[in-house]
């Protein structure tokens, strides 16, 4: 059987899942809103086994992930960052201290526990998230020298490209790189690297399907004639939500935004009586929301690959997307919806505006992008491309290794 281990990309479990108010019990038995949950439970589905690798500031254990059906494994995080970890955060001279965190993915990668645990798994390849990151460069190369087979994947770092000297030296310990967009792989290559392709992200086709707009309406209490505009993100500044609030005000359109994150007060304070802000929903909920609505927007400052607009696409749904990152590729202006700049509120507004016109329209274009997600976004598309990479080095589309 095919064996992957992927080692994620935070510090420790706990940098990135406490301020999520996600413990680890809720990691392992529901949660299930996340690129590496969909991606195991793709390759699981395939029959590869996964093994997700976290280190922790908790007890080692082992455990079933029982949404994905991977094997996770939490392991102790080294002495030395939990050291760094207490002399840089949670005191009064923070704001002097901090600045030694930058040195953080060094120490707690760079942990015989955390390598002891991936050399036992004995993995067909160690799949790296985020290749641009100081943790990628610390632990490609010693896995590389361990004998592991090392893959590379983007799943965003690479918006802000590392200027480090020895980043090319580290990319090379991987035998492929798996970027998150066609045009990040063409930067790769630009820049030596021959083994790199673009990786499709996995949606979930079977709960992400297309429903009833009347009667998903008449579920939440919602007017057939009512111009409904749906965003499902990470309350981020990154997603740029006030400038979506701002453009459906302009389109006299009512805005729902699932989704919870640092930028909650803002959008509250905002006071908009047209937006609503339900928080994080069950995926059930969510799917009945892309179906009530009329079309579906994103207006993100930078994207990698845009998850949200794939699961909009997966339910028949037309999308107005800003031309940022990955999305181009997907969002195919007036084919499965509408382009606009970001940053510009006019230019979204007035595609929102379209959008809601025509609702024939939109929905003809979110049939479109639902055969887009079903021929390369489907678990067993998905799963049939990471087998070929993990066992060949190369899948279709990738240049033969120089």
């Amino acid at each position: 059987m095919t064996r992957l281990a992927f080692l994620l990309w935070p510090d420790t479990f706990e940098d990135w899942y406490d301020p999520l108010h996600v413990t680890r019990d809720d990691y392992l038995e529901s949660y299930d809103r996340e690129w590496s949950i969909s991606l195991a439970r793709a390759l699981v589905q395939a029959g590869i086994a996964v093994d997700l690798v976290h280190a922790t500031l908790g007890a080692a254990a082992k455990a079933t992930q029982l949404p994905s059906g991977a094997t996770v494994h939490f392991v102790p995080a080294s002495r030395a960052y939990r050291v760094l970890r207490r002399i840089t955060w949670g005191h009064a001279a923070w704001q002097r201290t901090q600045r030694l965190w930058v040195v953080a993915p060094l120490v707690s990668t760079a942990s015989p526990a955390l390598l002891r645990t991936l050399r036992r798994i004995r993995t067909d390849a160690v799949i790296i998230q985020d290749y641009e990151t100081l943790r990628f460069d610390v632990a490609a190369p010693l896995l590389s020298a361990m004998g592991s087979r090392v893959i590379g994947l983007d799943t965003g770092a690479s918006a802000r490209p590392s200027g480090a000297p020895w980043k090319r030296f580290t990319r090379n310990r991987a035998q492929l790189l798996l970027a998150v967009n066609d045009r990040e792989a063409d930067r790769l290559r630009s820049a030596g690297h021959a083994n790199v392709t673009a990786w499709p992200v996995p949606v979930r086709t079977d709960i992400f399907s297309p429903g009833d707009r009347a009667a998903a309406r008449a579920r939440l209490g919602i007017g057939n004639d009512e111009r409904l505009v749906f965003a499902a993100a990470r309350l981020h500044p990154v997603k740029n939500l006030p400038l979506l609030v701002d453009a459906c005000r302009d389109a006299d359109a009512r805005l729902v935004i699932t989704g919870d994150g640092p930028e909650r007060r803002r959008l509250e304070a905002m006071g908009s009586s047209h937006v609503t802000l339900p928080g994080w929903l069950d995926i059930e909920e969510v799917v009945e929301w892309y179906a009530a609505a009329d079309v579906v927007a994103l207006s993100s400052n930078q994207e990698g690959q845009p998850v949200a607009v794939l699961e909009a696409f997966a339910c028949a749904r037309g999308v107005v997307a800003t031309a940022v990152g990955g999305v181009p590729e997907v969002v195919r202006d007036g084919e499965t919806g509408w382009l606009v700049p970001p940053r510009d509120r006019a230019a979204l507004a007035a595609a929102l505006r379209s959008a809601l016109a025509d609702r024939e329209r939109a929905d003809q274009f979110g049939a479109a992008g639902r055969d887009l997600v079903l021929r390369r976004h489907s678990a067993k598309a998905v799963a049939d491309f990471i087998r070929a990479a993990a066992l060949q080095g190369v899948a279709d589309g990738c240049s033969a290794s120089g």
